[in-house]
């Protein structure tokens, strides 16, 4: 689960490096075209943060189950 974290966090780096500029130039008063292979990237970005978030959560939840489970079978 920790390599995941790990993954989903060096996603996000390029995801951000690339929607601030993109986003600086949506904001300023002469906006420009955004290049269209920046939105394909950026949406492969939030796609595999995605995926890794619901495979963590599935993980911890999945994980507190198995928990769970011990706790009763001991008890």
């Amino acid at each position: 689960m920790e390599k995941l974290t790990i993954l989903r966090m060096f996603f996000c780096f390029p995801l951000f490096g690339l929607l601030l500029p993109d986003a600086g130039v949506l904001l300023s008063k002469s906006p420009e075209h955004i290049p269209m292979i920046h939105f394909f990237i950026e949406v492969a970005l939030i796609f595999c943060v995605l995926i890794c978030t619901a495979a963590i959560a599935y993980k911890k939840r999945h994980q507190s189950q198995v928990s769970k489970t011990v706790e009763a079978t001991l008890y």
